[in-house]
This record gives structure tokens, sequence and C-alpha cells, in this order.
């Protein structure tokens, strides 16, 4: 047994080395996202961040979000061959439906600031999953405030 796990540690080691890129960041190749330091970034660099949050109930984008925005349009127009999907997300509180309609709106404010800015709109599609996908786990302030996002990942099926 203790050969066993001896053994899919290595093996897991290695899986995890593998992924490893040379600054130390991961990429999901699902999304496309690099991950450091539990942030999710669009860049190898970790200089364009992924994820902004809303207020409780809100798709209204703070300055702080839209300084996030403007790194992703600079990011866009560097990389025009890139399409993007984003992804609205709410707390646990509230209905489904509820929820689903909240995270489209935060998905759609995204969307038009970022068309806004000059990104074609055809580069920008906007999906919401709700409560569906929380990032973190929990009942509680800091679980509720960090699960209220949109993520801004490529969109990999085009």
């Amino acid at each position: 047994m203790y050969l066993l796990r001896s053994i899919s540690v290595f093996v897991f080691s290695i899986f995890l080395f593998s992924c490893a890129q040379q600054d130390g960041s991961l990429e999901d190749v699902s999304t496309g996202l690099y991950e450091k330091g539990g942030m999710s970034y669009l860049d190898k660099d970790a200089t364009v961040p992924a994820k902004i949050y809303f207020g409780y109930d809100s798709y209204l984008l703070s300055s702080m979000s839209e300084g996030t925005l403007d790194l992703q349009v600079t990011w866009m127009d560097q990389n025009p061959s890139k399409y993007i999907l984003i992804e609205g997300h709410c707390d646990e509180r509230g209905t489904r439906e509820y929820n689903l309609a909240l995270g489209e709106r935060r998905a759609n404010a995204v969307r038009e600031y970022l068309t806004s800015m000059g990104i074609a709109e055809d580069r920008v599609n906007i999906v919401s999953y709700g409560k569906e996908r929380p990032d973190v786990e929990g009942s509680y302030d800091d679980a509720w405030t960090k699960n209220r996002r949109s993520v801004t990942t490529l969109d990999v099926d085009r």
C-alpha cells in the first residue's frame, strides 16, 4: 500500500512539473487562463487579471473593475486573433433563475465596456453560470464576495 501511494505521489508530481511554465505559473488548458498565486490571468506574465468583482445584487462596474478591463482591452488589442468568453457568476443567495439573469447582466456589463473601448463585438461572447460554479465554497461574506464576479476566458470553441 505504501509503495502504491508513493508511486501515485511521484506520478502526480511529474504531472504538476510538466504543467509548470518557466515563470512558475500554470495554464488551465480548458480556458487558456494562467493561474498564479490564487489569481487568474489572461497572459503568462500574470499582468492582465481575468476576474472582476461586483457588489451584492449589482452589475455595476467599479473604477477598479474598469482598470482591470482597460488592461484586458490592451491585451485584446495586442492579440487580435483571440476571442473571449465572459462568464457571469453570482453568490449562492437568491433563486437559480434570478442568479442566471444577474450573471448575464454582469457579463453584459463587461462586454458593453469592452466594446465601448473598441473591441469588436464579434470577438466577445457571454455566458451566465449564475450560482452554479462558485469560486469559493461556503456561506459566509468572503465566499459570497469572491463568487460575485465575471471571468474573461479565451473562447476556445472559436
